[in-house]
């Protein structure tokens, strides 16, 4: 019977790799996000096979790379580059509609992971706390459309506005204010990140109103000198953009 063997070349290959791993952090210290219908037993039950991140019709999924040590390969979101969007789709009517029955990744998982949810609003406002991937927060203190009366972004783009995102706090007396002033409802936010994801109050376009060579679109341009003022006023300190996502406690 013949037994196999390894080649010196593979064999320091694949020493070095494995000499490699004794550097990677064990515990991932970063704040991740995981997709809508993750519980608390998300890792014991994950098995980075991958078909949640295949199923998402909008990339929105992605696998942590090897230098999350113990959770590489694991699924993650991140707003900032792309939301998650509920499996939902604009309409020509500004409308959003959904796309499947169930949230696709939830559907995808094989071992329940990620579990099923159905592909409504109603149901998505109202997904246990330990389902929903985070909960959005506002810092009014940079927050266009409280500071300069403009924006309202983050309230137009929601896929659970008027739920989750109101235009206006309930119970607070406004005078002689018509235009938007966002409001996040915890009870109802998910945590997909789409508000922060249209947020323009970003750090890059803050520091293209004195460097050219940072290219922004139309819409970054309407608002780079107010943004600037703002993170200006605010310190370098300040987290960005005005809404953002977080892990619930």
């Amino acid at each position: 019977m013949k037994t196999a063997q390894i080649s010196r070349r593979s064999f320091i290959k694949e020493l070095g790799f494995l000499g490699a791993l004794l550097f990677l952090p064990l515990n991932y210290r970063d704040a991740v996000i995981r997709p809508p219908g993750a519980g608390k037993d998300f890792l014991s039950r994950c098995i980075r096979c991958g078909q949640c991140i295949e199923a998402c019709p909008y990339d929105s999924i992605m696998a942590l790379d090897i230098t999350a040590g113990a959770l590489a390969h694991t699924p993650y979101i991140n707003p900032l580059k792309t939301p998650c969007y509920l499996c939902q789709q604009r309409g020509p009517d500004g409308k959003d509609r959904p796309i499947s029955k169930y949230l696709r990744c939830g559907e995808a998982c094989p071992t329940g992971a990620i579990r099923k949810i159905l592909n409504n609003k109603e149901v998505l406002a109202k997904v246990p706390e330990e389902m929903k991937m985070g909960v959005s927060v506002l810092n009014r203190d940079i927050c266009l459309a409280w500071k300069y009366d403009s924006c309202g972004e983050c309230y137009y783009n929601c896929p659970l506005k008027d739920k989750a995102l109101r235009d206006r706090p309930p119970g607070e007396l406004l005078e002689d204010i018509t235009g938007i002033r966002p409001y996040v409802d915890q009870r109802y936010c998910i945590g997909c990140g789409m508000c922060n994801y249209v947020c323009p109050v970003k750090r890059h376009i803050a520091k293209s109103y004195m460097d050219r060579t940072i290219k922004l679109t139309y819409f970054e341009e309407r608002y780079a000198a107010m943004v600037r003022n703002l993170i200006g006023a605010a310190g370098e300190s300040v987290k960005l953009p005005a809404i953002r996502v977080v892990l619930r406690p």
